[in-house]
């Protein structure tokens, strides 16, 4: 199925329809409430006259971002990238509705009041969860640790030995590396990558931006492997925590402003989805997602039986995203796109952020609990994949 067929027994709605029929109901509320009562926020050149249009106009286009949201979770939606980027930004624009509740109170456009309070309730039901830590199940304690580092060390690097630097000294047990060029894993190398990590999966054919790699201090299992899987592109870590083969999965889909790049994000997530369930024992998929866990998509990710290790951790609205890797709009991260996800078998322990080191994004250290189970250790290799290791013999 492509990224642009519908779901099986789903109804298929355009997003941008759903979009404008909701902003549509909202601006028509002033209009008949002015009707019915010729003094409920009306229009007019009175002062503050422009005040409660702009009000509404802003007020209508966030509800009908959050109701196709909210739409797309129950049916089909082919949402266009600008909503898909609205929906990344939601936390920061669902701050407006805060501004335009306390003017409308003040200047008594009590309908307004209202309409921008709904709004405000959908930002704490959005927010509230992401800044509250998830009860530490009681097998924690006693549960061995895998250190993983996730670094998106950027393709126009001007500072890769640095970035190189950090990732060999973070003490990582993994390191899920994105847009590990050849260049950049070259200077990894150069800079003490190869001694200290010689154990890798990735593709040696990716020459594209979006090369993803996985490399460990520890040496890998059976399960290792990098998958092709349409678009989608895998690599597959298997690593023994004291017994136990736990996976690191690690990608790096397209990102929605590339030329096709969201009808490729979609399929590339939809595929994923489809290829979840085929994992077993304690799992770690990670990686620049390419989108904020606001995205209708990254839940149903998350439905299959995964948990934001971020976001149990209570630092879900910490952003890892800059606009730029340096300058004015480089000063600070502005989105989370770089995620950790897990499963039932794994929890997180501690989440430290790493400096960017002349990337526009900014690595993590994440220390996972891991439950102890034999689960799918010894599992067949697809003959279909392709498996990609650095020979330990080559390193100097």
């Amino acid at each position: 199925m492509s990224g642009h067929e519908p779901d099986h027994g789903r109804t298929t709605l355009p997003g941008f329809l759903t979009a404008l029929l909701t902003a549509v109901v909202v601006i028509a509320l002033p209009l008949v409430a002015h009707v019915v009562d010729n003094s409920s926020d009306e229009f007019s050149r009175q002062s503050f006259a422009f005040w409660p249009a702009a009000g509404w106009i802003v007020c209508a286009g966030l509800t009908a971002i959050v109701v196709t949201r909210w739409l797309q979770t129950q049916v089909a939606i082919e949402e266009g990238s600008a909503l898909a980027l609205a929906y990344d930004a939601l936390p920061v624009l669902l701050v407006i509705p805060w501004v335009i509740g306390v003017v409308a109170a003040v200047t008594g456009h009590w309908l307004l009041l209202t309409a921008a309070a709904a709004l405000c309730i959908c930002h704490v039901i959005l927010v509230a969860p992401r800044l509250m830590k998830s009860p530490t199940p009681t097998w924690v304690r006693r549960a061995p640790r895998l250190r993983l580092v996730v670094a998106n060390v950027f393709v126009d690097n001007r500072t890769p030995a640095e970035a190189a630097r950090q990732l060999v000294e973070s003490e990582g047990d993994v390191l899920v590396i994105v847009e590990s060029t050849a260049t950049f894993m070259s200077v990894f190398d150069d800079n003490g990558g190869a001694k200290a990590y010689p154990y890798r999966v990735a593709d040696p054919d990716d020459e594209s931006d979006y090369a993803v790699s996985i490399v460990s201090n520890r040496e890998f299992g059976p399960r290792s492997e990098f998958r092709h899987i349409g678009p989608l592109r895998l690599a597959i870590a298997d690593v023994d925590i004291e017994g136990t083969s736990t996976l690191v999965v690690a990608l790096n889909p397209m990102a929605t402003l590339d030329q096709d790049g969201h009808a490729t994000w979609k399929e590339q997530i939809r595929v994923l989805a489809e290829f979840v369930p085929n994992l077993s024992g304690p799992v770690v998929i990670a990686g620049d997602l390419n989108t904020t866990r606001f995205r209708p998509e990254f839940e149903q990710i998350m439905q299959l039986g995964y948990s934001d290790a971020i976001d149990s951790l209570g630092m879900g609205l910490n952003p890892s995203f800059k606009l730029t890797a340096d300058g004015a709009l480089g000063a600070g991260p502005v989105i989370r796109l770089d995620h950790a996800l897990v499963n039932d078998d794994m929890h997180p322990v501690r989440m430290e952020n790493l400096e960017a080191c002349g990337s526009d994004h900014i690595p993590f250290v994440l220390d996972l609990a891991v439950r102890g189970t034999s689960r799918g250790r010894g599992a067949a290799r697809s003959a279909s994949t392709r498996t990609w290791r650095r020979p330990p013999a080559k390193i100097q």
